[in-house]
C-alpha cells in the first residue's frame, strides 16, 4: 500500500485536517475514514477498523495516533511522521495566540462574559462525553461497578490517577485469564519475524534517545519548573488511556492540587479553548505549558511571552513524543496479525475506569463553579445551572456542534454581565 498515494497531496490533506478537525476525537475519526477511506479510497475499511483498534489500546490522542498510522501505512515512517505534526502544529499556534489574548483581556466585562458563558458549555460537554463512552462501555454490571469506585477512590480516597488505571488493567488482566484461560490466550497469541521485533526495538532506542537528549538540555538549564513539566507530561502521555478526558482528571488532580500551577477556573477556560480550535483537544496541554511560562519567570529570561513559549513547546513535545513511538514501535508488530483479542477485556476496564474519573471531573468543575464565596457567604449561581442545562440539552437532543454551541454560549455570556 506503501507509495501509491502521492506524497504531496497526503501531506496537504493531513494539513487541512489540522485546520477544519473541529468537535473532538469521534469527528475527527469520521472526518479520516470519510475522506480517507470512502472518497480517495487510500485506505481499506479493514486496514482503517484494524489501526483504530489498536489507537484505542494506547494512552494518548487516539485521533493524532490514527492519523500517523494512516500515514505510516501509506508512505512508512516520514509519513506517519508527517501525518501526525501536520495534524498537531495548527492547533499548536491557535492555541498560543488564544492563550496570549485570554492571558491579557480576560478580566475584561466582555472577556468575563464570554468566558462565562462558555463555561457552562465546558461542563455540559464533559457530563455529554461520560454519557457517550458510558454507553458504549458500560455494557455489563462489572463494568459499571468498575466505574463507580474509580469515581469513589478519586474523589473521596484522593487515589493517584496512575494507581487507578493501573489496578483497573490488573482487574481486567485476572478477569480475563479467569474466563478464558491459558489455552484461548494462546490461541489468541501470534509471533512476527525477528526482523519486524528488530525495527520495534531500534524505534524503542530512537525515542529513549530523543527523551533523554531532551530532558538533558533542560536539566542543564537548571530550572525547576521546566523540568517538572517534562517529567510530568511525560507521565501523564504513559498512563492516560481513553485520549483527552482522561488526561484532564490527571492534570487536574496533579498540576491544580499538587503544583498549584494552574487555578480550576483556569482550567475550565483552557478546556474551553481548547474545545473552540481544531486539532486533538490534548493540546490543551500547550495551553497549560503557556500559562504556567506567562506567571513564572523561566530562565530568568523577564519575557512572560518568551517564557510561555517555551514551556508551551516542552508540553507539547513531552506529550506526543510517546504517541508517536507507540505508533512506529506497534504498527509493524499489530500488522502481523490482526486477530489477537486478549487485550479487549482490560482494556474494556481501564475504560470503565476512565468512564468514573471523567464523571467525577465534571463534578469537581461543575461544583467548583456553580458555588460561589462571596466575602465568607456560598450561593448557587442559578444562571450558570440553567445554562449547563440548556447545553447539555443542546448537545444531547438537539445535536448541535461544540463549536457553534460555544459561540452562541459565548455571546450569552457576555450579554448576561451587562445586564445581570
Amino acid at each position: 500500500m506503501k507509495n501509491k498515494v502521492p506524497f504531496k497531496e497526503a501531506a496537504l490533506y493531513w494539513l487541512k485536517l489540522g485546520f477544519i478537525s473541529f468537535g473532538g476525537p469521534a469527528s475527527q475519526i469520521s472526518m479520516m475514514h470519510e475522506e480517507v477511506v470512502e472518497r480517495k479510497k487510500w485506505i481499506d475499511d479493514k486496514s482503517f477498523f484494524h489501526a483504530l483498534n489498536f489507537t484505542m489500546l494506547l494512552p494518548g490522542p487516539e485521533a493524532q495516533q490514527l492519523a500517523t498510522y494512516l500515514g505510516w501505512l501509506m508512505h512508512g515512517r516520514i509519513g506517519g511522521f508527517t501525518a501526525g505534526i501536520l495534524f498537531i502544529i495548527p492547533s499548536f499556534f491557535i492555541l498560543i495566540v488564544l492563550t496570549y489574548i485570554y492571558v491579557n483581556f480576560s478580566n475584561s466585562p466582555w472577556g468575563e462574559g464570554i468566558l462565562y458563558g462558555v463555561k457552562a458549555g465546558v461542563i455540559a460537554i464533559i457530563f455529554s462525553a461520560t454519557i457517550k463512552i458510558a454507553r458504549k462501555v458500560l455494557n455489563k454490571y462489572y463494568y459499571w461497578l468498575t466505574a463507580i469506585l474509580a469515581f469513589a477512590a478519586i474523589n473521596v480516597l484522593d487515589v493517584n490517577f496512575p494507581l487507578i488505571i493501573i489496578s483497573a488493567a490488573i482487574v481486567g488482566l485476572f478477569f480475563y485469564f479467569k474466563k478464558n484461560g491459558n489455552k484461548n490466550i494462546s490461541q489468541n497469541s501470534y509471533k512476527p519475524s525477528n526482523e519486524i521485533y528488530k525495527k520495534s526495538i531500534k524505534t524503542f532506542l530512537i525515542a529513549v534517545i530523543l527523551w533523554s537528549l531532551g530532558f538533558t538540555l533542560i536539566l542543564l538549564s537548571r530550572e525547576d519548573i521546566l523540568s517538572n513539566l517534562s517529567l510530568f507530561f511525560s507521565k501523564a502521555a504513559l498512563v492516560t488511556f481513553g485520549g483527552a478526558y482522561a488526561l484532564l482528571p490527571y492534570v487536574f488532580q496533579n498540576i491544580i492540587e499538587n503544583h498549584g500551577w494552574l487555578t480550576s477556573q483556569q482550567m475550565i477556560d483552557g478546556l474551553a479553548l481548547g474545545e473552540s480550535t481544531p486539532g486533538p483537544l490534548i493540546m490543551i496541554v500547550t495551553y497549560v505549558g503557556f500559562i504556567v511560562g506567562w506567571y513564572n519567570d523561566i530562565l530568568g529570561l523577564g519575557s512572560p511571552l518568551l517564557g510561555a513559549i517555551i514551556c508551551a513547546a516542552i508540553a507539547t513535545f513531552f506529550t506526543f513524543l510517546p504517541s508517536f513511538a507507540f505508533i512506529f514501535i506497534g504498527a509493524p508488530l499489530i500488522e502481523s496479525s490482526k486477530k489477537n483479542k486478549s487485550l479487549d477485556t482490560p482494556l474494556s476496564f481501564i475504560t470503565s475506569a476512565v468512564v468514573g474519573l471523567i464523571a467525577n471531573l465534571g463534578f469537581i468543575l461543575a461544583y467548583n463553579s456553580l458555588w460561589i464565596d462571596n466575602g465568607g457567604t456560598e450561593y448557587f449561581d442559578i444562571h450558570l445551572f440553567i445554562l449547563i442545562i440548556l447545553s447539555f440539552l443542546a448537545l444531547t437532543k438537539a445535536k448541535v456542534g461544540i463549536l457553534p454551541l460555544l459561540l452562541t454560549l459565548a455571546m450569552t455570556g457576555a450579554m448576561m454581565k451587562f445586564y445581570f
